[in-house]
């Protein structure tokens, strides 16, 4: 917000961001900042994803629907090893797993 309490223009954030990663030299070789403001946003969403919060939640914090997010980020490697682990560990012995589809 401004000081007047009126919305910071989408711009006007991109370049307190840039402006930041500058400062802090967060820089690559070339002098560009090592990470843009839409990578922040992927990877802000990706964590939320990889350490189970709900689908819903994130879609809202992130002004999509559910099914974006998981169009956009569901290809994360994390949550298909965690699956993958997760239902091997149903199927063993002696977790209550029980065969067909009762």
């Amino acid at each position: 917000m401004t000081e007047f309490n009126n919305p910071l223009h989408g711009m006007a954030i991109h370049k307190m961001f840039r402006d930041t990663m500058f400062k802090a030299g967060i820089l690559n070789d070339d002098g560009e900042p090592k990470i843009t403001f839409h990578r922040l946003r992927h990877t802000h969403a990706t964590i939320l994803l990889n350490s189970g919060q709900n689908v819903k939640v994130i879609a809202e914090r992130l002004g999509n629907t559910p099914a974006m997010i998981y169009g956009i980020y569901g290809h994360v490697k994390e949550l298909e090893e965690q699956s993958m682990e997760v239902f091997s560990m149903s199927l063993e012995i002696g977790n209550g797993a029980k065969t067909g589809a009762n």
